[in-house]
């Protein structure tokens, strides 16, 4: 947009203004980078899971083999398919954030990168660096004198042993930079003294620092580098608070269970040897606790995108976040997940009650399943994403593919719009 009339703004004024932004854009980078850091550090909670649950994974082991010795096939895999998907649910979301946290503080490749090949000699290099690049100072602010100045300095050996060793005896060092430099960009660098001007400007193109350092083009990198790091730690942070809230539901149905399979242990004259199999109650109410946990850890990973909606009111409907299906893939994976174990957990409670009390118990454990697939639907209210998506978002997921999958209909309205122009 044009400045308004009597406003016109000079090239002086215009360089004090990028400069200004440039020292506004430092702070922010810095304040996310502190929330990625708060992230990195939370990701440990997955550490936390074996020290709740230390004497859940014998207690559980102790009830499958139990029923794997008698037989009970029913039994074996609804409650082992429970207990194995609440365990891995919250251990793949701190997966995907520690993934999510590389590709905040990395980019795949330095500024300009094209490397050595006999195929492809420009092709670009897969060559991992710190997000934030090095930084140089701009070319364009400098006056002759200053230039001559900054020259002299740029010269100064004790100034460029930072970054190459002022010692001919180096313990293989240069041999060893030249290596990588020719192997990786097919760099051919002098030997010796001869070279070391080269290894100081490969050093500065490993660290992401572009030759062309100019105040206008600062600004336009540091506007893309705002906006990656906006759009990264956006999926970061909410994956976190997913991940925490399946970790405490996970938390408390290992808890539950194993107790309950304690109880039985102590209960058992055999001393836990369960020759015809574990307990029917016993198994009853385990699976009963994993046909709780499906809505509990359903209402989880939903839970984040409803309290963001529920505290900016008046912008939509909750239901339109699923529209980007990148937003709510792993949610949409983990609904597919829950659906699993409360089939598997509900079906090793209704023949559990048929074994331990006859039809009586059969009716029970009918009457808990419905009620645990009615807890899980309305756990489930507003959520749009549909059979077709959510077994999308799950496939894609576990291919380790981000949603949204290639677009037929896209394709179309493509294809269209070509045949009008």
């Amino acid at each position: 947009m044009s400045p308004a009339p009597g406003t016109a703004v000079d090239d002086a004024e215009s360089r004090a203004a990028m400069r200004a932004f440039l020292q506004r854009a430092e702070v922010r980078l810095s304040t996310i980078h502190r929330v990625g850091q708060a992230l990195l550090g939370g990701s440990a909670l997955v550490l936390l899971l074996p020290l709740f649950i230390r004497d859940g994974f014998p207690r559980m082991a102790t009830l499958l083999m139990s029923t794997y010795e008698a037989g009970q096939w029913v039994l074996l895999v609804g409650i082992g398919l429970a207990a194995a998907l609440s365990i891995v649910l919250p251990v793949v979301a701190i997966y995907l954030l520690v993934s999510d946290l590389l590709g905040f503080y990395f980019t795949s490749n330095t500024f300009g990168a094209p490397g050595a090949g006999p195929d492809a000699p420009r092709r670009t290099v897969f060559n991992p660096r710190f997000i934030i690049p090095g930084l140089g100072f701009n070319d364009d602010e400098l006056t002759p004198a200053t230039r001559a100045a900054l020259d002299e300095g740029r010269d100064d050996e004790w100034t460029k042993a930072l970054l190459v060793p002022r010692s001919q005896d180096d313990a293989g060092w240069r041999d060893r930079f030249d290596t990588r430099m020719y192997e990786v960009w097919g760099k051919e660098i002098p030997a010796g003294e001869d070279g070391d001007n080269e290894r100081l400007r490969q050093s500065f193109r490993l660290a992401g620092l572009n030759h062309d350092r100019t105040l206008a083009h600062d600004v336009a990198r540091t506007e893309a580098l705002l906006a990656k790091h906006v759009l990264s730690i956006r999926v970061a942070v909410l994956r976190y608070t997913k991940a925490l809230l399946l970790l405490i539901s996970t938390t408390v149905a290992i808890l539950a269970a194993s107790g309950l399979v304690e109880q039985a242990l102590a209960q058992d004259p055999t001393g836990g040897a369960f020759p015809d199999g574990f307990p029917p109650r016993s198994t009853f109410l385990v699976a009963l606790v994993y046909v709780l946990w499906a809505p509990f850890a359903a209402r989880s990973v939903t839970a984040p995108l409803r309290m963001i909606q529920r505290h900016t009111p008046g912008v939509g409907r909750y239901e339109d976040v699923y529209a980007d299906q990148r937003t709510t893939q792993f949610e949409s994976a983990t609904v597919a997940a829950t659906f699993v174990v409360l089939v598997g957990a509900a079906s090793a409670m209704v023949v559990s009650g048929w074994w331990a009390s006859g039809a009586a118990g059969l009716a029970i454990g009918i009457a808990l399943a419905v009620v645990g697939l009615g807890l899980w639907a309305l756990a489930l209210r507003g959520y749009r994403a549909g059979l077709h998506q959510t077994l999308a978002a799950t496939y894609l997921l576990v291919r380790g593919r981000e949603a949204p999958p290639h677009s037929v209909a896209l394709d179309a309205v493509r294809h269209a719009s070509a045949g009008t122009g």
